[in-house]
C-alpha cells in the first residue's frame, strides 16, 4: 500500500472513531503515520488561553450542559440546551457599561418574535439584546445566564406593556445589583416569554420578481 493511501485509511479510522476532532494525520515516514491531536480538542482545553471572564462562563456552562455541540477555537456552542435555542460562548469579550461595567461573553438565543414597532425601545433599553426578524429569534449577550435571562424577561415586559423602557433599564440595574451581591432576583431565575406558538419567522416580501435577475453574468463590482 502506497503512503498517500495509508494516510487515507488511518484518515478514515481516526474520523470514524473519534470524529472529525479526534485526530489530524501531519506525517507519513516509513509506512508509519505520525499523529497529532487536533487544535479543536476537549472544551476544557480550548478555553485554557481564553479571557478569563469568558473562561468561567464556558466552565458554568460545561457545568450545566455538558460538552457542546460544536466547538471551535473560539467558541463553543450547544443547541437545544434547558429553555434555550442556542447558547454561544466567545472566547473575546466585549465590553458593555450598562447598568454596570462587564464583559458580554454569553450569547443565548430564544425563539421570539418581536413587532416591529419595538426594535427601537428594545434598542434603547439594552444594546445587547438583538431581535432577529427573518429568524424569529430574539438573543440576549451578556455575562452569565442570570442576567440574560434577566433582561429578556424585562424585554417581554416592555412588549406586553408591563414596563416603560426607562422602568425596564431600572430594573436591569437593580437586578445586575443583586446578581453582583450573590444574589438572584426572581426575574433572573426562569424565562417567563411563554411557549413559542407557531412559525415565528419573517421573510418579508420580495421587491424582485422571480426571474428578472437572470441574464447576462454580471462581473464583481469593483469599488476603487
Amino acid at each position: 500500500m502506497g503512503e498517500a493511501s495509508l494516510v487515507r485509511g488511518l484518515t478514515r479510522r481516526l474520523l470514524v472513531a473519534g470524529g472529525p476532532t479526534a485526530a489530524l494525520v501531519c506525517m507519513v515516514g516509513r509506512g508509519v503515520a505520525q499523529v497529532r491531536s487536533d487544535a479543536t480538542g476537549p472544551a476544557s482545553d480550548i478555553t485554557q488561553d481564553w479571557h478569563p471572564a469568558a473562561k468561567a462562563v464556558a466552565e458554568e456552562m460545561l457545568r450545566r450542559y455538558g460538552a457542546p455541540q460544536e466547538t471551535t477555537a473560539t467558541m463553543l456552542i450547544w443547541r437545544g440546551n434547558g429553555p434555550w435555542k442556542r447558547t454561544l460562548v466567545h472566547k473575546t469579550p466585549v465590553e458593555h457599561d450598562f447598568p454596570t461595567r462587564h464583559m458580554d461573553v454569553l450569547e443565548q438565543v430564544v425563539e421570539y418574535r418581536v413587532p416591529l414597532n419595538f426594535f427601537e425601545p428594545l434598542a434603547r433599553f439594552n444594546g445587547s439584546i438583538l431581535p432577529d426578524r427573518t429568524r424569529g429569534d430574539l438573543t440576549a449577550w451578556c455575562d452569565r445566564e442570570a442576567t440574560n435571562i434577566l433582561v429578556l424577561n424585562l424585554a417581554h415586559d416592555i412588549i406586553r406593556g408591563g414596563k416603560t423602557v426607562e422602568q425596564a433599564r431600572e430594573a436591569m440595574a437593580a437586578g445586575m445589583h443583586e446578581i453582583g451581591a450573590g444574589s438572584i432576583p426572581a426575574d433572573a431565575r426562569e424565562l417567563r416569554l411563554g411557549s413559542p406558538q407557531g412559525d415565528l419567522r419573517d421573510p418579508d416580501s420580495p421587491m424582485v420578481a422571480p426571474g428578472s435577475s437572470q441574464g447576462t453574468p454580471q462581473g464583481p463590482l469593483i469599488v476603487r
